[in-house]
């Protein structure tokens, strides 16, 4: 209808319709200041809320704008902690295989107490060396003397020398032979002395050699026989036994034996100025071979 009033549009509409529109930014700028307080999980729930509210209300194309970051976000989130995480299992395995190097490094130490041990065998290899030349010293010292006897005029030391293996020295015996060197008076420093001079007489006088010698030693300074001579330390018998078969071995020898060892209780109740034990020492010097003994 011409010329009909037309009543213009409220003037509030259009403010009322720009408060409604500004309303959801508005909420969505006061959900990201009190997501800064709660944190990044609460941010970004916020974020998603505050995306579907305004996808809610203006349609699709500002919510993807607005959560286009949050997954990137997110991603990255969850991302970086499994990337600082290798480097820090990496480090944490380089610096165990140092630990496991150690204990290899240990060895060479091992083998230096290993090459130190043959100086520790040379040096015991040496202590025989010592013990020897302690040994060689009683060889160099003077022999023990037993007694000191009086030899027409002179003192004689009697010696506890080794006898000679072929002296064949026996100890608490007296054997039986004709005299070829008188005792008496024929006096030796000790049983090995009475050998060698035995022996040297078989080489003077191959005719009627000494092949048996008999030695006093006792230290009581005599010696005791059933004849009637006083026959002291040191007396040396040099004797020749004709019968005799040459024959050391005396468990097969014919060696005629006057006494030896223990005196019998019967012989010691006859004759009572008898010892216990026979006081001489006796030996033989076999005859060396082609060398026959003549009366």
């Amino acid at each position: 209808m011409a010329g009909a009033y037309v009543r213009p549009p409220f003037a509030g509409a259009g403010t009322t319709s720009r408060v409604v529109s500004a309303l959801p930014l508005a909420l969505f700028l006061t959900l990201i200041v009190l997501a800064s307080y709660a944190g990044r999980d609460q941010l970004k729930g916020a974020i998603e809320a505050s995306g579907a509210f305004v996808a809610a209300q203006f349609g699709q194309g500002r919510p993807e704008r607005v959560n286009k970051p949050s997954p990137i976000t997110g991603a990255e989130v969850a991302a970086k902690p499994q990337v600082e995480a290798k480097p820090a299992s990496t480090q944490q395995a380089a610096a165990a295989k140092p630990a496991e190097v150690k204990p290899a490094e240990v060895k060479p130490a091992d083998a230096k107490t290993v090459e130190v041990k043959p100086v520790e065998a040379k040096q015991a290899e040496a202590k025989p060396a010592e013990v020897k030349a302690v040994e060689a010293k009683p060889a160099d010292a003077k022999p023990k003397v037993i007694v000191e006897v009086d030899d027409k005029g002179r003192k004689l030391q009697i010696l506890d020398l080794p006898i000679p293996d072929d002296c064949h020295a026996q100890f608490h015996a007296d054997y039986a032979g004709d005299g070829v060197v008188w005792g008496l008076g024929h006096k030796q420093a000790s049983a090995a002395d009475c050998c060698a001079a035995c022996k040297q007489h078989q080489n003077d006088h191959p005719q009627r050699p000494c092949n048996v010698w008999v030695w006093c030693g006792d230290p009581s300074g005599v010696c005791w026989t059933m004849d009637i001579h006083n026959h002291t330390t040191g007396d040396c018998w040099l004797k020749h036994q004709e019968k005799w078969d040459n024959n050391p071995d005396l468990t097969k020898s014919n060696l005629e034996i006057n006494h030896e060892g223990r005196f019998s209780a019967e012989f010691r109740a006859t004759h009572k100025t008898s010892p216990e034990f026979v006081p001489w020492w006796a030996g033989v010097v076999p005859v060396k071979k082609g060398r026959r003994m003549l009366a």
